[in-house]
């Protein structure tokens, strides 16, 4: 076996190279065939359908449409409502036990795996694959008793999905983001299986995964897949990149997107995860009158602008936070005529780089209210804690400005979801180019750098001047681009493309 780096890689990575002298459609979609049956899917996720968004809801419709056996191995327990679209499937426990709802077509399969393993693996994927995938290597801390631990829930994981026998041939196991970067290889050599795997998060610059010491390792496993979703061209090419830098006997057409290593061939797939578009608009309609009367509940101003984020070093608050208070010391003029409302979460884990990184938010969000105040008025409303739907649904049509200042982001279906509440098509979207929804939402989003506090300040400043007919232009741009990738079309185009 060859691995190390390629000695005669050139400056330019093959994959980059052809991306340069490319005019590359994006999202790939294909037309689907309205007679297309699946054939039996195994679904591999880490919190399991108790989500209420993403993948949940999207198979739910291609239960519906297809009639589509779905299997579903989670890990984590859940005791979350399931999608509210379908009353059949709220309300259910995701535990160790299996639960089969025979009407809508899905059997759930929780792990049977011990706490200990499944805390050190969750502790691998938040204090160390979460921030090296998201170029942040100086956050990522290695533990190699916990990266045991994870190879063994992402082997045990496929070893449970084979003991359910298909009821079709060939079945389709679709293994979903970075928690089982190691799990295809087994799963692979099953005879009548296609597997593959979306990777969700970002895939960074090559020598970075390279000089990993689970760099090798994830890459070889991510190959055992037929087909491998990325949400950007650019996460795909980074990928191609890596697998050239550490196999030198890598064969890769970067034209078709395709990865020749050991005799399998793994193929590329650009297509950002969509939205329910419907969904979302009518919960719009049903928060409309809450979002009417949130200025006067909370004694806000006439503009707002709105920050929804988990207190993550990846979300860039503490960047947005600068900026704001650029805009505040050079436009005094807004002094007691706007507010800022920062919606936070949870951060994902009790490090302590996360635990660090939610006390800087909050200290200086403190700084920046006692910095302006005037007569009571305080530039910052901090809402901490988990919103319903509906509630986020009210605040994105009561904001006149959404901010979202990642500075990596694997897609971020937070401003997919202000475009989409929008009904009055107004309202101002601020975007990080470091989201991997930048280029989908270009065309109307006002983009930023997110490192740049000067430039997030002067965006703000462009965006409360917008005229109307210029927001409702914008607006209408980025839900066009939403109609035309929405959630099943995410679905339905993967899977097609997996038994092509």
């Amino acid at each position: 076996m060859s691995t190390g780096t390629n000695p005669n890689l050139p400056l330019i990575p093959p994959a980059s190279a052809a991306l340069e002298n490319k005019n590359f459609a994006f999202p790939q979609l294909k037309n689907i065939p309205s007679d297309l049956s699946l054939p039996m899917l195994k679904v591999f996720s880490y919190g399991g359908p108790g989500d209420v968004q993403g993948v949940p809801s999207t198979l739910e419709v291609l239960v519906k449409r297809l009639g589509t056996d779905v299997h579903w191995f989670s890990v984590e327990s859940q005791e979350k409502e399931a999608t509210a679209s379908s009353a059949a499937l709220r309300n259910l426990s995701f535990s160790i036990y299996e639960t089969k709802n025979s009407n809508a077509g899905f059997t759930f399969h929780g792990a049977k795996l011990s706490k200990d393993i499944i805390e050190k693996h969750k502790r691998v994927c938040t204090n160390y694959l979460w921030p090296l995938f998201h170029a942040m290597p100086e956050h990522a801390r290695f533990n190699l008793e916990d990266w045991r631990a994870y190879k063994q829930v992402c082997q045990e994981l496929a070893a449970q999905s084979q003991s359910v026998t298909g009821t079709s041939f060939p079945s389709i196991s679709w293994i979903h983001d970075f928690q089982f970067a190691l799990s295809a290889p087994s799963m692979s050599f099953e005879h009548g299986v296609v597997v593959c795997q979306f990777w969700h998060i970002p895939w960074p610059d090559a020598k970075l995964i390279a000089d990993s010491r689970v760099g090798v390792e994830i890459v070889q496993s991510l190959l055992a897949n037929t087909l491998l979703g990325f949400h950007t061209l650019e996460y795909a090419v980074n990928f191609m990149d890596t697998v050239a830098y550490l196999f030198a006997d890598a064969e890769l057409d970067a034209e078709k997107l395709q990865v020749r290593y050991k005799g399998r061939t793994t193929r590329l797939k650009v297509l950002p995860l969509g939205l329910d578009l419907d969904r979302w608009q009518k919960l719009a309609m049903k928060a409309r009158p809450k979002a009417e009367s949130l200025a006067v509940q909370h004694r806000l101003s006439n503009f707002i602008m709105l920050g929804v984020d988990r207190l993550d070093y990846s979300k860039g608050v503490l960047e947005k936070l600068l900026g704001l208070e650029y805009f505040l010391e050079d436009n005094k003029e807004y002094l007691r005529r706007f507010h800022y409302v920062q919606i936070t979460q949870s951060p994902q884990s009790d490090d302590i780089s996360y635990r660090s990184y939610s006390q800087a938010v909050k200290d200086k969000i403190a700084e920046i209210n006692s910095k302006f105040e005037v007569d009571g008025w305080k530039p910052i409303l901090h809402l901490d804690g988990l919103m319903s739907q509906e509630d986020l649904a009210a605040w994105y049509q009561a904001a006149s400005v959404m901010a979202v200042n990642s500075l990596k982001d694997g897609l971020n279906l937070i401003a997919k979801e202000f475009v989409s509440c929008r009904l009055d098509q107004q309202g101002v979207l601020i975007l990080s180019k470091e989201a991997g929804c930048a280029n989908e939402l270009k065309s109307g989003a006002v983009i930023v750098d997110p490192s740049n506090p000067r430039e997030f300040a002067k965006a703000l400043s462009f965006s409360f001047s917008m005229s109307v007919e210029e927001k409702r232009r914008r607006i209408g741009s980025m839900r066009h681009a939403l109609g035309w990738n929405q959630l099943h079309d995410w679905a339905l185009n993967f899977l097609a493309e997996a038994i092509d």
